[in-house]
């Protein structure tokens, strides 16, 4: 296939395709045309670059000629058959090394789908824990930092909370990404408006949306269930490390175990209903009970029911997510409930009432105390014109803890400065002195200009919509007009034959039957090319709407 029909065909794609086209094959955003991104689909530097990517098996079908739906969706086969350079350079690849051609050899006995009877506790875990990470992000979006970095703090504190590695915090929090459930733009990572609906379904549905995202989105998950040096002979240190990464993933979300892909994966490919029943059969019942202990801890012994979760993360912060979950109720947290319009005796009645283990004095007089100390520090925006700088301020009727807050150098990166003996401003706005506050344990609540509470609204994002790639819009904006479009190719390409001084395979055609010359090229004007044909040694002046395939250059 020649590089005119080539972008033919690329002018074909709808543009999804297109965009998952460019994106795949890592192709450069600078390209000005339709023709462009097809001479650089078939440079060898492209292919090889692409058949890092490859898998196995899709290596030992290349090297054989063959083709998969997915390479034809990469354009490294057309029509069920590997394009002729992209099949030159998967033999020649797997000839150079031994290693990767064995495993080529192995991976074309694809083995059956491995039942495995850790999956799915896996799979219930990863779900619980993910959802884990959506309810922290719903509840205070993360303002990030440059290059979307997030704060370390912050960090640490979600990875601790799902017992992961901080290094590994954005492919834990990958799931739920792909599945729309949280969003990262505008320099911020907030939960969109599908993560309350996802948090309040049952755990196999709630599984069922992030492992068929997760696999939506990595058409390799089958091979890289196993040992990525193994499923990927060619790749680099780069692609091993994103293998690497689903890996684990897959492995999290029960799709993989011990180097090979699991029924549950297989299901969930082929019948998703049938999935979510193997998995339902492993879930524990949901419990509506705690183990309330006097160190002021509690323990889920089961999959909490979502009404009782959500009312218990109101007033205690989880400690470790899981299929029995680990609570810690705190001052900090059971102001958190107040300001959110909870009751005292409210929240001591539910927690009588979810107790298996009655309602311990500790946590009694932990909740009674913080009521009667909640609301003696209250912080408000203040007009930083009329306060000489200053954006928000905290207010008490407790002289000593105004005068504790002027001093804590805690504090210092929000200027507190004391103006009066029960008032002390900051140079932050109010919400951010208020959470600086909480950080340090203060007994803060926002107030509006009336002196009223602020209720914290729940904040969302809207649901993602994929951005495609600018390429795609330049290419369809630069518009296709056949005949206009392969003149202005052929004639660059001729350009570079004739600076070259290399010879080319023209197939002409004229009121004859088509002609295959081999010409030099000498100039081209005018819509005309001046060329010596190399066989007969004489000159030769044609058309260039006669030329309608060249071989060489490139092209094939």
């Amino acid at each position: 296939m020649n590089v005119v029909e080539l972008a033919a065909r690329i002018q074909a794609m709808p543009d999804d395709a297109l965009d998952t086209l460019v994106v795949e094959r890592q192709v450069p955003p600078q390209l000005a045309s339709t023709f462009d991104l097809a001479e650089h689909l078939v440079a060898d530097a492209s292919i090889a670059q692409a058949l890092r990517w490859r898998s196995a098996a899709e290596l030992a079908a290349l090297r054989d000629g063959g083709s998969t739906p997915r390479l034809e969706q990469l354009l490294l086969a057309v029509d069920g058959a590997a394009l002729p350079q992209v099949r030159a350079l998967a033999t020649s690849a797997l000839a150079d090394s031994p290693s990767a051609s064995a495993a080529a050899e192995r991976a074309q006995h694809r083995a059956p789908p491995l039942e495995s009877s850790t999956a799915p506790q896996a799979a219930i875990d990863e779900t619980i824990k993910v959802a884990e990470l959506v309810h922290r992000v719903a509840d205070a979006p993360i303002v990030l930092r440059s290059r979307s970095q997030m704060p370390a703090a912050t960090g640490r504190d979600l990875a601790a909370a799902v017992d992961a590695d901080p290094a590994q915090l954005d492919e834990r929090l990958e799931p739920a990404l792909l599945a729309g459930l949280i969003d990262r733009r505008d320099g911020r990572l907030r939960a969109t408006v599908d993560a309350d609906a996802w948090l309040a379904a049952p755990v196999p549905e709630r599984w069922l949306a992030i492992a068929s995202a997760w696999l939506d989105a990595t058409p390799d998950g089958d091979a890289v269930a196993g040992d990525p040096r193994e499923r990927f002979p060619l790749a680099d240190a780069a692609v091993l490390a994103v293998r690497e990464r689903q890996q684990r993933q897959a492995e999290r979300l029960g799709l993989a175990d011990r180097g090979a892909r699991t029924a549950l994966a297989a299901d969930l490919r082929e019948r998703p209903d049938d999935a979510l029943a193997a998995l339902a059969a492993h879930v524990p019942p949901a419990t509506a009970s705690v183990y309330l202990q006097p160190d002021l801890s509690a323990v889920a012994p089961g999959p909490l029911e979502a009404a009782v979760e959500g009312r218990l993360r109101r007033i205690a912060r989880i400690e470790r997510a899981g299929i029995a979950s680990h609570w810690r109720i705190s001052a900090q947290s059971v102001a958190a409930g107040l300001a959110a319009g909870d009751e005292v005796d409210e929240v001591l009645r539910f927690l009588d009432e979810i107790s298996l283990t009655g309602l311990p004095q500790p946590v009694t007089y932990l909740v009674r105390t913080t009521a009667a100390k909640f609301g003696s520090l209250r912080v408000r925006p203040v007009d930083p014109v009329a306060e000489g700088g200053a954006r928000s301020q905290a207010r008490s009727d407790d002289e000593q803890l105004i005068r504790t807050i002027a001093v804590d150098r805690a504090l210092i990166s929000a200027g507190p400065l004391q103006t009066g003996p029960h008032r002390v401003t900051f140079r932050t706005s109010a919400e951010e002195a208020l959470a600086a506050l909480l950080e340090e344990r203060y007994p803060a609540v926002l107030e509006d200009a009336a002196g009223e509470l602020v209720r914290r609204v729940a904040e969302r994002a809207p649901r993602p919509v994929r951005e495609r790639h600018r390429l795609v819009a330049r290419l369809r904006d630069a518009g296709f007009e056949v005949g206009e479009q392969e003149r202005t190719w052929l004639e660059r390409q001729l350009q570079g034959a004739i600076r070259d001084r290399v010879p080319v395979r023209l197939t002409v055609t004229t009121a004859t039957d088509p002609v295959d010359i081999e010409l030099v090229p000498l100039a081209v004007a005018n819509g005309r090319l001046r060329a010596r044909d190399a066989n007969r040694d004489v000159e030769r002046t044609l058309p260039l709407s006669a030329i309608t395939k060249v071989a060489g250059l490139g092209a094939a």
